[in-house]
């Protein structure tokens, strides 16, 4: 891989998924998730602290700053919404990976928001739509870095089921269940999540 743009928004991708999964990154990780020796892997986050998109010290912790959680988390949602596009189309589960990897680097942020109202938005409905007793998957989240990382933080990650257990009248929060613990969301927070309902 070569030390372009396009390998800094794969470092950013790679620790943005690292994140998210509540792992703490690692010189090893990243080196078997993008098959890139060790050594460059401490010269690519040397170069990415500096540039002030994490903190890191050689043989310290690796943590994304607020720059570099905005970045990751672009790069990472564009190349979810590729791989969607690409499974509408055909293209088999086991190249969907690889082929949104290509694609991602030369997508426009004006074609990524037509593809995701294209393919993400058909289905999917915001947490404060569904009914009383109502269940569905989160597909997606279109709040901010930090309401994004603090929603992630409370477990509701792509993939989560949640229940409503109860909507508050006159815009008050919105109770729901996910993974067993019960959570009060904020009206406005609650519509920046997208579920798929379920059947």
């Amino acid at each position: 891989m070569h030390e372009g743009r396009a390998s800094v928004e794969e470092y950013l991708e790679a620790l943005a998924r690292i994140t998210e999964a509540k792992r703490e990154p690692t010189v090893k990780e990243l080196s078997s998730m993008l098959k890139i020796s060790p050594a460059s892997v401490s010269e690519m986050l040397r170069k990415l602290a500096s540039s002030g998109f994490l903190g890191y010290e050689r043989y310290g912790k690796i943590e994304l700053t607020e720059k570099g959680r905005k970045e990751g988390g672009r790069v990472l949602r564009r190349h979810r919404v590729i791989e969607r596009f690409l499974e509408t189309i055909g293209i088999r589960k086991d190249k969907l990976h690889d082929e949104a990897c290509v694609l991602e680097h030369a997508v426009s942020d004006e074609v990524e928001r037509r593809l995701r109202k294209a393919v993400l938005d058909a289905g999917f409905v915001p947490l404060t739509s569904l009914r009383t007793g109502g269940k569905g998957s989160v597909r997606r989240i279109e709040a901010g870095a930090k309401a994004s990382q603090r929603l992630a933080d409370m477990g509701l990650t792509e993939g989560t089921a949640v229940t409503l257990i109860k909507a508050a009248p006159f815009r008050g929060p919105v109770k729901i269940s996910v993974r067993g613990t019960t959570l009060a969301l904020g009206r406005t927070v609650a519509g920046k999540v997208f579920v798929e309902v379920a059947k």
